[in-house]
């Protein structure tokens, strides 16, 4: 009875995850369609520091890519178009930044400011093989033009919490420059009995402009099944990001799905939403850390054409006056097409 009661739960997982070593045939490699919500709520319950994250993104199907960005592609020195598989990648952020009491009409000095960041990104994605390189560019508004006071407060109407008080005192408006780089090796592990399959990646990065400019590198290892269908899931950035984009299940192999743990470490030389505007005299904290470390870790599950992805993270503290870590969930749908 036991050994009927262990093949029974040994099958329920494998056709929870469908797991077929390999593809058996070729696979196309589509426009993939995300939307990526990240909320404190979703990891501590709480409301402050990066309160909200939410990005829509379509990425091109292979080698469906603008002549112009070709171009520019073919001079960007870590992208080889002789080898890599292109991808374009175009998206719509909006990303909220609150202090820990939001009773405060006049904030507390020493906590961050208020903060919103409207924002359109272009993103140029090259794969060869077992390596990706991104690069994006982000371009956008920080401050009242970017709609945080107006998106919060009437979300908060609608779910029946207090609104924040202090947003008159947030950053002024200014635009927004970020240009990021990314190269992510992926390292094919043993293979695991039931064909569960492993692997580590270890990405190296950076950000260049007057809202976020650091360096960063992680590493993340993955167990499951199909993990050659992606890099990772897609996030906001600064965090660690997949490219946005996948290789839905085939007939044969419909299903796949792995669990994922990582870190991340970024040395940070500017960061707007604590340092304040750069051109404009604003709100900023004088305590801000030059090291900021993410721990992650979540669930990836793609059927077909369909992948959804949580991802709960702990972030250490960006300045002194912060009491606690911040936790917060991130949650996305992607759709090939």
């Amino acid at each position: 009875m036991k050994l009927i009661q262990t093949c029974s739960r040994v099958a329920l997982v494998a056709a929870l995850f469908i797991a077929p070593l390999a593809h058996a045939q070729e696979v196309k490699k589509p426009a993939v369609v995300s939307l990526t919500v990240e909320n404190d709520k979703f990891g501590g319950g709480t409301d402050r520091n990066y309160s909200n994250g939410l990005r829509i993104e379509r990425v091109s199907g292979a080698d469906e890519i603008f002549p112009a960005l070709e171009w520019v592609a073919d001079r960007i020195p870590f992208l080889d178009l002789k080898r890599q598989e292109l991808r374009q990648g175009f998206a719509l952020s909006h990303v909220i930044f609150t202090p820990e009491d939001k009773t405060l009409a006049v904030p507390d000095p020493t906590d961050r400011p208020y903060a919103g960041w409207l924002y359109a990104s272009g993103t140029i994605v090259g794969t060869n093989g077992n390596t990706q390189d991104t690069l994006q560019v982000n371009l956008g508004i920080v401050g009242p033009s970017a709609g945080g006071e107006f998106v919060q407060n009437n979300f908060h109407r609608v779910i029946g919490v207090a609104e924040a008080q202090g947003w008159t005192s947030q950053l002024k408006d200014e635009p927004g420059l970020e240009i990021i780089a990314q190269r992510l090796y992926r390292f094919p592990g043993p293979t695991l009995p039931l064909g569960v399959e492993t692997d580590l990646g270890f990405d190296l990065g950076g950000a260049l402009g007057n809202v976020r400019t650091y360096a960063s590198s992680g590493l993340t290892a993955r167990i499951g099944w199909d993990l050659d269908s992606s890099f990772g899931p897609p996030r906001i950035r600064p965090a660690l990001s997949g490219a946005g984009e996948f290789i839905p299940g085939t007939d044969e192999n419909p299903m796949g799905g792995y669990f994922f743990m990582g870190v991340a470490g970024r040395a940070v030389g500017r960061d707007m939403f604590l340092d304040g505007n750069l051109f404009r005299d604003s709100p900023r904290v004088d305590d801000r850390k030059t090291y900021v470390g993410d721990l992650q870790a979540g669930l990836a599950i793609h059927y077909r054409q369909v992948q959804l992805a949580f991802t709960y993270v702990n972030r250490t503290e960006e300045f002194d006056a912060q009491v606690t870590p911040q936790r917060f969930g991130a949650f996305s749908i992607s759709v090939a097409r």
